[in-house]
């Protein structure tokens, strides 16, 4: 493997995006080697250097685009700690570090990345907040790794959502624009087993109803949605409506404490629901694609109805509450 210099730094493997912020500003600060965890290696030279073309760059001088679309990105030279972070979460994404996996203890990563504790313990609490591992304080174990997971990147995202000052008639209306062709690709496509567990999804709504147990009853509607959309197979999908439902779900169940509905009317509307749900199980069944886009968009516009005509449709998302 070459061996590159980029500004007063020692660089061994590929040009990586440190690499090119330190080529753009021309800074002494330390490089991290692109290596596995426990080789990284951080070097710094001083005196007189060269700086050599990335071994990535196209032949003949040609411009290497990757190369400069990542170094119009640079604003800054990460933190030491930043690299550090931006080494593990790559190797834990890439799921080279698997759910449950200890890195080793802190004396050992410190000695082979060359840094020092607060750099990092600084690296951890980086992690740590973005709920890729957990540190047990005082633990004879390293820190505990984690995959990235869907609820706790939907929850930042509701409050993104509520800083924008996002309605909830908005978010009725982005599931429209999602469910409907799920419902017509189940039905065009069918999926093995799709058909029943969304009917035993919707009788297990059923009997929450029976037992007036309406908190379950209302996360196990945003169940309902969102399994309707992962059976549907596309997995960017499923990641916005779980930010969508999230949001949804929190909203419900607060709505219910704070309206204090009469609980036949909230049966009777509960159980009206659950209908639509089997009947578009039976136009999935029958392949009927269109119909049961059809059906599922008017239930989806009818239950944002329903919220617009209590004054709720209007509220803004506040996953505070």
């Amino acid at each position: 493997m070459s061996t590159r210099i980029v500004s007063n730094c020692t660089v061994v493997g590929p040009l990586t995006r440190l690499d090119i912020y330190m080529r753009r500003i021309g800074s002494a600060q330390p490089c991290v080697a692109s290596k596995p965890l426990g080789s990284v290696s951080i070097h710094r030279r001083g005196g007189d250097v060269d700086e050599e073309t990335s071994a990535n760059a196209t032949s003949g001088g040609s411009p290497n685009f990757r190369d400069e679309y990542l170094a119009r990105q640079a604003i800054r030279v990460p933190k030491t700690a930043e690299v550090v972070a931006d080494h593990i979460r790559r190797r834990i994404i890439r799921g080279e570090l698997k759910e449950g996996d200890f890195l080793p203890p802190e004396g050992q990563l410190m000695a082979t990345l060359g840094i020092s504790r607060p750099t990092l313990r600084e690296a951890f609490r980086i992690l740590e907040a973005e709920m890729l591992i957990s540190v047990v304080r005082g633990s004879r174990t390293g820190a505990r790794v984690h995959q990235p997971r869907v609820r706790s990147v939907a929850r930042y995202a509701g409050f993104v959502l509520a800083a924008q000052g996002t309605t909830i008639a908005d978010i009725y209306e982005a599931r429209l624009a999602i469910e409907p062709f799920i419902a017509r690709r189940l039905a065009e496509a069918p999926v093995p087993g799709a058909t029943e567990r969304l009917r035993a999804e919707a009788m297990r709504l059923t009997a929450f109803v029976e037992a007036g147990q309406y908190v379950d009853f209302m996360i196990g509607l945003a169940e309902f949605h969102r399994l309707l959309v992962e059976l549907g197979g596309n997995q960017t999908l499923l990641f916005l409506i779980s930010v969508l439902q999230n949001v949804v779900e929190h909203y419900q169940v607060s709505s219910l404490s704070r309206r204090k509905m009469p609980e036949d009317l909230q049966r009777r509307r509960s159980l009206w629901g659950i209908r639509s749900f089997h009947k578009l199980i039976e136009l999935i069944e029958a392949g009927r694609g269109d119909d049961a886009a059809a059906h599922w968009g008017l239930h989806v516009m009818n239950a944002n109805q329903s919220w617009l005509d209590t004054g709720d449709g209007e509220r803004l998302v506040d996953l505070l509450e």
